[in-house]
């Protein structure tokens, strides 16, 4: 019994540290706070992910770099100052998440 439970242990511990990052949920987190300003199809506070996606599907490195802080704004660059605060928040993401997040939203 005792090695069964450790078995499972170690299959439980290696599925969980593989299981796929969902963009999706990061988008939609309360944390994150994403979905508050930016909507699936409809430009509202912020662009769409549509908008964004339209932007940035043929350059996914160019989005990656902008969520890192690493590239300016070509979406609207006059409302980022409104932005920044929110923005500040990805800085706490892995590079993974960035990834999940990026394909999340060039799926739109």
């Amino acid at each position: 019994m005792k090695k069964f439970s450790a078995a499972a242990a170690i299959i439980l511990t290696a599925t969980t540290a593989f299981a796929a990052i969902d963009g999706k949920e990061l988008f939609n987190n309360k944390t994150n706070r994403c979905a508050i300003c930016h909507k699936e199809t409809k430009d509202a506070i912020g662009p769409s992910l549509k908008t964004i996606a339209e932007f940035y599907k043929n350059n996914p490195n160019q989005l990656k770099a902008f969520l890192r802080g690493e590239a300016e704004p070509i979406i609207w660059p006059d409302r980022f100052n409104m932005m920044k605060p929110q923005m500040g928040k990805l800085k706490a993401m892995t590079d993974e998440e960035i990834d999940a997040l990026v394909e999340f939203i060039l799926k739109h």
